[in-house]
Formats: structure tokens, C-alpha cells, sequence
């Protein structure tokens, strides 16, 4: 079954409502002045603000679309385009981070929310979603979790040392494992 979350900033998406706001007020005043005044340079004006609403058009639907589609064996993080699509059964940890700390140093991209993906091959794959929310951000988690089959953690939470350890006493354990020997 597949199935779509969408990852969408707050302050990401008021920018863009208020930039489409600008278009459109723009656009307005740019059909009124050339209703009353036909001249070169108002119908130059009027054909930018009209390729302004189409960039606008587009970015709209850029930044909407963002997310994670969830099929049935694997995921893919729409905002990136290389190397975004993950098998569940390839996934052995799944991390949050999310820095809520006030600080006058920190830049923009300290303020981001990650995912933190560990793979079966120990290699680790740091996804950033951009300035989103902590219920999205567990939301996001906790539907990865539930699919990978691995413990969902609270965000900035670490894995300790013993998780390693009991997840390979339980493969070890399973009756899939008897069958292979």
C-alpha cells in the first residue's frame, strides 16, 4: 500500500503564501494599469509579473510536494534528488535530530531537523528535512519505525551500545536463521 507524508515547514510555507500574495497583487495591478494605459513599458511589466506567476506556480508546487512516499518494501524522500530511496530490510537504526536550544550563534541549518538512517552495510545516511516541527518529525519517525521493524526512539535520542547486541542475539534466535544452517 503506498502512502504519502508530506514534509512541509511552517516558516517555509508562510514565505512562499506571502510571495504568491505579492505575485497576485502584482499581477492585479499590473492588468489594471494596462486596462487604462496601454504602453510598451507597462505591457513589458505585465509580461514579467506574468512570468513571476508562473515561477510562483511552480515553487508552490515544489515546496507542497515534498515528503516521503511509503511502499510497500521501500521509502523515497522526495526533496532529494540522488540516492533517495531506501529498502526497509536494508535499515537497522533510525535517528532524529532537532535542535530546540535558544542560541544567538547557531545559523539556519543548525536549526534543521534530520533523519538519521543506519544501514545493514554500517553505512549512514544523514537525511535533512528542513525547519519542520517536532510532531512531524515523530510522526515521520515512528512511520519509518513501524515499517523497518526497528524501536522507535524520542527525538535526539541516541541508540545505546545494547541494542546492537540484542538485535543480533534475536536474528541469531529466529526460526528463519535454524532453517539456513
Amino acid at each position: 500500500m503506498k502512502k504519502f507524508m508530506r514534509i512541509l515547514s511552517p516558516i517555509q510555507l508562510i514565505i512562499v503564501c506571502i510571495l504568491d500574495i505579492a505575485v497576485i497583487g502584482y499581477a492585479v495591478f499590473a492588468i489594471r494599469k494596462l486596462s487604462q494605459n496601454p504602453k510598451a513599458s507597462v505591457i513589458f511589466f505585465t509580461a514579467c509579473v506574468a512570468a513571476a506567476l508562473i515561477v510562483a506556480v511552480l515553487v508552490t508546487k515544489e515546496i507542497v510536494s515534498h515528503g516521503v512516499i511509503f511502499h510497500d518494501d521501500e521509502m523515497e524522500f522526495t526533496g532529494l534528488d540522488t540516492d533517495n530511496v531506501f529498502l526497509y530490510e536494508n535499515i537497522v537504526k533510525v535517528e532524529t535530530q532537532k535542535d530546540e536550544k535558544p542560541s544567538f550563534v547557531k545559523n539556519y541549518f543548525d536549526r534543521q531537523s534530520r533523519i538519521i538512517l543506519t544501514l545493514k552495510d554500517g553505512k549512514t545516511v544523514t537525511i535533512d528535512i528542513g525547519l519542520t516541527t517536532k510532531g512531524t518529525l515523530k510522526k515521520l519517525s515512528d512511520e519509518i519505525c513501524n515499517r523497518t521493524g526497528v524501536p522507535s526512539l524520542e527525538i535526539n535520542e541516541k541508540y545505546d551500545d545494547s541494542y546492537n547486541d540484542n538485535a543480533e542475539e534475536e536474528k541469531n534466535d529466529s526460526p528463519d536463521s535454524s532453517n539456513n544452517k
